[in-house]
C-alpha cells in the first residue's frame, strides 16, 4: 500500500503531473484556435458550453501545435523540462535544436503528445477535484442535496449517500493514477523522441551528464 501510495503521489509523481499541467497550459492557445474553427462549423457559438465540441477543438488545435513544434528552441526547452521534471538523465535527451528531418518529425510528435496528454490530465485535474470534494461532503452538508444543486436523483438515495464519500475518494484515487500513467508514458518515450542522435548531439550529451555528476559531486 505505501508503494503504490507512493507511486501515485510521492515526488517524482508530481513533478511528473506538474510536467503534463504545463502541456495543458501550452495547449490553451491552440485550443481556442480550435474553438474558432469548430464553432463556425458546429453553428454554435458556446463551444466551451459543450464537452463534445471541447474535445472537437482540442483535436483541431494539436496540428497546428505540431507545426509550431518546429521552431528551433522547441527541443532544446522541452529536453531541459523533461529532465527536471520527469526524472529522465540528462546523457538520454539532445540539447541542441532539431536540424533534420527525421528530428523535427520527432520532436513534433512528442510536442504534440506533451500537449495532447496534458490537456486530458489538465482539463481532469480542474474538473474531476471539486466534483469528487462534493460527493465526500455530500452525507455531510445538506445544501449540497438541495433539488436546486441541480445533482442526480439517484444521489438522493439513503444508499447512495452512504457511498457518495467512497466514491469520491476513488474518484481522486483514479485522476493520480491516470496523471501517473500518462507521467510514466512520457518519461519512457521522451529518450526515443528528444534524445541524441548525431555524433554531435551525442557529444554534447555526454558532456552535460558529465557537468552534472560532476556539480553534484563538488556540492
Amino acid at each position: 500500500m505505501t508503494s503504490l501510495a507512493g507511486l501515485l503521489f510521492g515526488r517524482r509523481a508530481r513533478l511528473r503531473w506538474i510536467h503534463l499541467i504545463l502541456g495543458g497550459a501550452l495547449a490553451v492557445p491552440y485550443v481556442l484556435v480550435g474553438s474558432v474553427v469548430v464553432g463556425p462549423v458546429a453553428g454554435d457559438a458556446d463551444v466551451f458550453g459543450s464537452l463534445r465540441l471541447q474535445l472537437a477543438s482540442f483535436a483541431v488545435g494539436l496540428p497546428p501545435a505540431a507545426v509550431t513544434s518546429l521552431f528551433p528552441l522547441t527541443r532544446p526547452l522541452e529536453s531541459g523540462v523533461v529532465r527536471s521534471l520527469c526524472g529522465v538523465g540528462p546523457d538520454r535527451l539532445a540539447h541542441g535544436p532539431a536540424r533534420t528531418r527525421g528530428e523535427k518529425g520527432r520532436t513534433a510528435a512528442w510536442f504534440t503528445l506533451h500537449l495532447g496528454l496534458g490537456g486530458v490530465v489538465a482539463g481532469m485535474s480542474l474538473a474531476v477535484p471539486p466534483f469528487a470534494v462534493a460527493l465526500m461532503a455530500l452525507p455531510f452538508v445538506p445544501a449540497l442535496r438541495d433539488d436546486r444543486a441541480g445533482l442526480p436523483g439517484v444521489l438522493r438515495h439513503t444508499w447512495s449517500l452512504a457511498l457518495a464519500p467512497v466514491a469520491g475518494a476513488a474518484m481522486l484515487v483514479a485522476l493520480a493514477g491516470c496523471a501517473a500513467v500518462c507521467g510514466a508514458l512520457l518519461a519512457r518515450w521522451a529518450p526515443a523522441l528528444l534524445g541524441p542522435t548525431g555524433s554531435r548531439d551525442r557529444t554534447q550529451a555526454v558532456i552535460r551528464a558529465y557537468d552534472a555528476g560532476f556539480t553534484r559531486g563538488a556540492t
